[in-house]
């Protein structure tokens, strides 16, 4: 696995949007980590939209499905403990977190416009999109 992706890299290209797009071709030899927090995330806003559940189910195999909590456990702990005293804690939602720790748990960048939040968070690598 090379990179890790947050659900605004996965809207980005269900909507075909130029950026994602670029992003897609310049990377396509890249195999993409979707983390379990981002196929709900992803899932829910589709069932909200009304979006064909078999065509959202065919999309969100362009990358592997992490699901195995063991490895990255530890480092949601430990984001949690360090960003506590942090006084952008309580604007970071428990799932960027949890997302933050896959990447982190994962060794791969993780692949966000969302660098508000993930910037934030000590031993992520971040592949910030353009867009």
């Amino acid at each position: 696995m090379d990179l890790i992706a947050d659900t605004t890299l996965l809207v980005g290209l269900w909507r075909r949007q130029a950026w994602a797009m670029r992003f897609a071709e310049r990377r396509s030899d890249r195999i993409l980590g979707i983390p379990w927090v981002v196929l709900g995330e992803f899932r829910h806003g589709a069932i909200r939209a009304g979006h064909d559940e078999k065509q959202v189910l065919d999309f969100l195999s362009i990358g592997i499905p992490l699901c195995d909590p063991e490895s990255v456990v530890p480092y949601y702990a430990q984001l949690c403990a360090s960003l506590q005293d942090e006084s952008g804690w309580k604007q970071i939602g428990q799932n960027d977190l949890w997302i933050a720790a896959t990447a982190i748990a994962h060794q791969c960048p993780l692949v966000t416009r969302n660098l508000r939040h993930f910037g934030l968070m000590a031993g992520l690598t971040v592949e910030a999109l353009e867009g």
